[in-house]
């Protein structure tokens, strides 16, 4: 942490899929901006991002619903939410809150400090969600991986 502290960045971009950006990002004093596909059932965008994402109208990712739901449909999206934020909550963010509070040596818990997140890139197109209000701070830039690979230069390929 020494040398990162003395390397004066400005900004940490990262993939909130491998933990840990967001407790150096706060260690260090720098905004953290998350380029983010998406996590199951939208768990950290809905938690952590604070993303409206009522099961009533808005099917859960991996649960093979539309947004044309019937009654039952509804119920049933409602349970898939509720079951996977248990499951996650107790397999994913109770381990992460208590090493964060270890490093930190307070109450810290992990979806706190990714919600300080400035930007969150979205690596998907909005037309392919399912219409829904979004934070501010939720931006869509899907494509920006996938452009025609360059040349290496030759340095590299000999």
């Amino acid at each position: 942490m020494k040398k990162l502290k003395e390397g004066n960045y400005d900004l940490l971009l990262a993939d909130p899929v491998k933990a840990g950006s967001d407790l150096v990002a706060d260690i260090l004093g720098i905004p953290l901006v998350l380029s983010f596909r998406s996590s199951p059932v939208n768990n950290c965008e809905r938690h952590c991002g604070q993303m409206p994402a009522p099961p009533s109208f808005v099917p859960g990712a991996m649960s093979k619903l539309t947004d044309k739901m019937d009654f039952s449909e509804r119920v049933w999206n409602f349970l898939f939410y509720a079951l996977h934020d248990i499951v996650i909550n107790h397999t994913f963010w109770n381990v992460l809150d208590r090493y964060y509070s270890d490093v930190k040596g307070t109450p810290t818990s992990a979806c706190e400090l990714m919600s300080k997140a400035d930007i969150w890139l979205i690596r998907t197109y909005w037309d392919f969600e399912f219409p829904r209000p979004f934070p501010p701070n939720f931006k869509y830039v899907g494509g920006i991986h996938c452009r025609p690979a360059k040349p290496l230069p030759e340095f590299v390929s000999t």
